[in-house]
Parts: C-alpha cells; structure tokens; sequence
C-alpha cells in the first residue's frame, strides 16, 4: 500500500464496556489494516444511546475529536462519522435504527418527529460529500435503508466474518440459535414455531439477554427448547458444527454473521423473508429457506431438515461455496483505495 502512514479507525464502544458484534468487527478492522499501515490506530469513543440527548452527545463528541495527526480515517456507526477530517471513508455499520426503521417504537411521541427531521439533516450532510470522501455499508440492507429514509446512496461491502475454527462435524438432530436474546432477534418466533413441529427434533437456543426470562415461560415445559446461556467460543463452534441446521430470524438485520458462521460449518440457514442482509444470502432450497414470519410456515422448514437430511447437509456445503470470497483483505483494499 504505502499511500500513508497513519490511519484512525473511529469506533463508538458502550459505556457499560459491553463486548459485541460491532467491538469484534472493529477489533477486526484494526487488525486487518495493521497489516498494511504503519501506524493504526483504534479510537474508542464512549457513546450511548439512552435518551436523545445521549445521541447529539455522542455526535458531538465525535465532531470535536482532533485527528489532525492522521493522514487518514476511517468510521463506522453512528456517531463516528461526525468528524471532522478531508480524509475521511466511512464504513458503515447503522445509523440509529430507533430514529429510521425502528422508528414505529417511539414515533407516539410527537416531539420524535421533529428529532427524527433533525437526526436525518444531520446524517445527510456528514455521509455526504465533502465531510464523507466515500461511503460504504456492510451490506445491501443497510445502503437501501439510507437510499430510503435520506436519500444518500453507499456501496455496499460485505465483511470477513469475524470468527474462526469452524468446522463440520456430524449432524445431529437439533436446530442451533445462537445470539442476543432481544426482541429484535425473534427468539420467539422459533419457540412458537417448534408447537407445530412434528419430527423428534430440538431447538438449542444459546445466548444472553433481556427477553430470557419471557422466552423461557414462552417454551414452558417443552422438553424439546434447551435453553444454553452464555457458551465460549470453542462451544458455539461445536454446536454449529453438530447441528442439522441454524435458525436465525431477525428484524431487518443489518448484516448478520451468525449466517456466515453456519455457512462456515456447513450448515444451511433459515431465516425470514422480513430478516434483511442475512434473506438476502439466501438461495431457496440451495443454503436455506427465508420463510414468511410465521411459526406454522417455519415449522414446515423445520421438519423438511428431519426428513431430507442428505439435502441439509448439501444446503451446508453450497452455503460455504457461497461465501468463500468474503474476505477482510478485499474489504481493506477497497477502503484503501477509496482514501486519497
């Protein structure tokens, strides 16, 4: 490379210290780019999201960050791409999902309207040209989200998954749903789903949150619904490896690696039509099924992986085929390339 020799990377980490998906993703960034850059480096901005105030906090925040002494940056989510740089490509993850799709669940109060109108101002002018150089997303789902709500477009660009050591082992009769117990996720649908399931098969649900308690009275007393909690990394690897496939049904998904690590176990997905990049992965009857919302329907797919085995295991491998050229090197030569 050589076009530089030093790189921020703009990271907004939870105050509470939280490790998740985004932490993995831009400790992975950081990484990857070490490899070519001199001098990277990973800059951590707390930020919440708790009340609105919280949020144009956090914008400020980023928009008052000095990074004079970068010949380049790069963000992320919302807030990062606030600031202020004439070599700034932003890699993005979500804007803030309250204020865009998930606007239904505070959009009663009438004031949020308003806030909403400002929140997309913002976005506009700071994803645009010339505050952003460039704009990528991690994928479809999140470009066509901005092309929707502020009419910004962005290229999207799949990252490498952010795991590794996974393998195939040997199917065995249980449906694997890792992830955050969040409403967002649609545990729940799985759960109602397995009532109308008719194959001697188990859902393993493994995972945190604060929906436990409810999905847990929700599975009530079937035998069938084991509940894992929290497992380490080399678990979650032995339960994508052994089981027959992986649910995972979300709301809109941004991008959704739990796909790409059954893809790397050999497993096939299912997945909801309404679940966004991870549907978008899917090749029907090919490395899964995108079902409507619907328990019955998703039932249906449940036990079709009873009863046609040799397909599952076929739907795994072409799932890996699928996603063999998603890689982190392409992903850094292409932000590279987009910095001047």
């Amino acid at each position: 490379m050589g076009k530089c020799n030093s790189l921020a990377i703009i990271a907004n980490v939870q105050l509470s210290g939280a490790q998740g998906g985004a932490e993995i993703f831009h400790q992975k960034l950081y990484e990857n780019f070490c490899r070519y850059v001199p001098h990277v480096t990973l800059l951590e901005v707390p930020c919440c999201e708790n009340t609105y105030e919280d949020i144009l906090r956090g914008y400020q925040v980023c928009y008052d960050l000095d990074l004079s002494q970068y010949d380049a940056v790069i963000s992320s989510k919302a807030p990062t791409f606030a600031v202020q740089h004439p070599n700034h490509v932003c890699y993005l993850m979500h804007t803030v999902r309250v204020f865009y799709d998930m606007f239904n669940e505070i959009s009663g109060d009438p004031q949020n309207v308003e806030r909403q109108k400002l929140l997309f101002r913002m976005d506009r002018e700071l994803l645009s040209p010339p505050r952003t150089r460039k704009l990528f997303s991690i994928g479809h789902e999140v470009t066509d989200r901005l092309l929707e709500f502020i009419g910004v477009g962005s290229i999207p660009l799949h990252p490498g998954i952010t795991a590794s050591g996974f393998y195939c082992g040997e199917a065995q009769d249980y449906i694997f749903m890792p992830g955050r117990l969040h409403k967002w996720k649609r545990v729940d649908l799985m759960i109602q789903a397995m009532k109308y399931v008719k194959s001697p098969i188990h859902l393993k649900i493994a995972g945190k949150g604060d929906q436990m308690e409810a999905l847990k009275a929700m599975a009530g007393r079937d035998e069938r619904i084991e509940f894992l909690g929290y497992l380490s990394e080399a678990q979650i690897r032995e339960y994508y490896a052994n089981a027959l496939a992986v649910a995972f049904t979300p709301v809109r998904e941004d991008y959704g690696y739990i796909l790409h690590e059954a893809f790397k176990s050999c497993k096939p997905v299912l997945t909801c039509v309404d679940s966004g990049e991870p549907a978008r992965f899917i090749r029907q009857g090919i490395n899964g099924f995108a079902a409507e919302p619907r328990p019955e329907e998703l039932a249906q797919w449940i036990d079709y992986f009873y009863m046609h085995k040799e397909d599952a295991a076929q739907m795994g491998k072409n799932g890996m085929q699928d996603i063999e050229n998603i890689t982190w090197d392409h992903v850094v030569q292409t932000l590279w390339d987009a910095l001047d």
